[in-house]
């Protein structure tokens, strides 16, 4: 029997849960209604009793207790939830007040904080009708007036009253430009110089005079830029042109901003001028400038080594100046293409038999040489007969054809123009019967 009597005492200890009392995980202001109580607790049953007591920061001492029913849930459930007073609480001093609570849940569980967070008992900041006088600015016209009315929103009934006699920032791109206070009305006005597209706003910050008065601040408004307008004209290269390979060419060009009187020459202006190839495979530096008071860049001369167009750009480190840039006439540059041989011989048959030989001195070799043969009776006239292909022979670039039946006059070859070689074509060689 005792050994019955032993398991059975035993057993409920083994099994039994054990209490969790309430945890409170904060207290504090209320975001936006700093005059109400937040508290967020959670525990293993049902929140039943919450009682804040809230003591002065500046005095220690307990000015107020807040009861159960004082509170309301707003989010969560009865066991881990959030309760916020149901209206603010009516202290009789602005400040900062620590907060004490004591929490229990249906079990009976109880629990005491007495540091759960602080309620900051304050006025609230805020920005009504805060507005810029303009939105865009020019580099004449840097100045932004600002006006506004500040007014603050009391804990205890959250009415909005004027803010007189308080200090206001106006920040240009969330740096201070500018410091003003409010009339009796809680309005201010002031101007900031702004240098940049960027936004301006009002700001209330801490003020030793105005302890109890939170932080706020308005809504930013973006401030654009009504850039001065550029533009470039090419002096030189001024139309299309055809050049043979390794010819030089010379290039300057004007920068103009324009004015209420229209556009003048632009002086002081840094820029660069690059050579960009039509294919888009590359570009080649040709040099960097300041325009001179006639708004012109430095002469440059360049060997172009294939077809393409000048670029001029320029780009000023103050933000009022806009940049500019454009592309000269395209420059054709065309690498030689000559016969090194070519003759023209009767055949047994009575046909004719012709040969010769390609070079292309300037580095480059297309990558398809069509030679065309033609015949003239009287070497004035010509007409295609026939093309033949040109290979490497080893000593150049070789081509013959066999021509049946042939009358007797003159033959040539013929090397048409390209986009990147110009033709060329041979000494005509007569051949009679």
């Amino acid at each position: 029997m005792g050994v019955v009597a032993l398991l059975v005492t035993g057993s409920p200890a083994a099994n039994a849960a054990e209490a969790q009392a309430p945890d409170v995980r904060y207290a504090h202001s209320a975001s936006g209604d700093l005059g109400t109580l937040e508290v967020g607790i959670s525990s293993d049953s049902a929140i039943t009793g919450i009682r804040a007591h809230l003591v002065s920061a500046a005095t220690q001492r307990e000015v107020a207790v807040v009861e159960t029913d004082a509170f309301g849930l707003v989010s969560g459930t009865a066991d881990n939830g959030v309760w916020r007073t149901k209206k603010p609480l009516d202290l009789p001093d602005l400040g900062s007040y620590t907060v004490r609570i004591e929490a229990t849940d249906a079990d009976g569980d109880r629990s005491v904080d007495n540091s759960a967070g602080t309620l900051a008992y304050y006025v609230a900041a805020v920005f009504e009708d805060v507005r810029p006088d303009r939105t865009e600015i020019d580099t004449d016209h840097r100045q932004v007036r600002v006006d506004g009315t500040l007014k603050g929103r009391w804990p205890a009934t959250r009415e909005l009253k004027p803010l007189a006699d308080h200090r206001v920032d106006l920040d240009v791109d969330y740096w201070t430009e500018n410091t003003v206070h409010t009339d009796a009305q809680g309005r201010f006005s002031g101007t900031v110089t702004v240098n940049d597209a960027v936004p301006v706003q009002a700001v209330y910050r801490h003020d030793s005079a105005n302890p109890y008065v939170m932080y706020g601040e308005s809504a930013s408004t973006p401030i654009d830029i009504r850039q001065v307008a550029t533009r470039w004209t090419f002096d030189t290269p001024v139309e299309a042109r055809t050049i043979d390979f390794g010819e030089q060419v010379t290039v300057t060009a004007t920068l103009e901003r324009e004015t209420a009187q229209g556009w003048v020459p632009f002086e002081g202006q840094s820029g660069g001028v690059l050579y960009e190839a039509s294919s888009g495979t590359h570009w080649a530096s040709v040099g960097y400038f300041t325009t001179g008071a006639d708004g012109k860049s430095a002469t440059f001369t360049h060997t172009p080594g294939e077809t393409g167009t000048f670029r001029v750009a320029s780009h000023s480190d103050d933000p009022f100046i806009a940049p500019a840039s454009a592309n000269s006439a395209e420059i054709t540059v065309l690498r030689a293409s000559v016969f090194t041989s070519f003759s023209a011989t009767r055949t047994q048959d009575g046909g004719v038999h012709v040969e010769g030989a390609m070079d292309f001195p300037d580095g480059w070799t297309p990558a398809d040489i069509p030679v065309h043969i033609q015949y003239s009776r009287d070497g004035k006239r010509w007409t295609d007969l026939l093309t033949a292909q040109a290979s490497w022979s080893g000593e150049g670039h070789a081509f013959s054809a066999d021509i049946a039946d042939a009358r007797r006059g003159y033959f040539r070859a013929r090397f048409d123009k390209t986009e990147s070689f110009r033709g060329a074509t041979s000494d005509a060689v007569r051949v009679g019967r």
